[in-house]
């Protein structure tokens, strides 16, 4: 079974679950009260 990340999981936990999949850059792009936007690279 997957890692269940839902609306709520944050900035540190999405990069942490990005560079382990094996991404290389992860950086936030844009971002409102409500919504945060991560570029993420190889």
């Amino acid at each position: 079974m997957g890692t269940a990340l839902g609306a709520q999981a944050g900035e540190a936990r999405l990069r942490e679950i990005a560079t382990s999949a094996g991404f290389k850059q992860v950086r936030r792009v844009a971002e409102t009260p409500f919504n945060m936007v991560l570029e993420v690279t190889a």
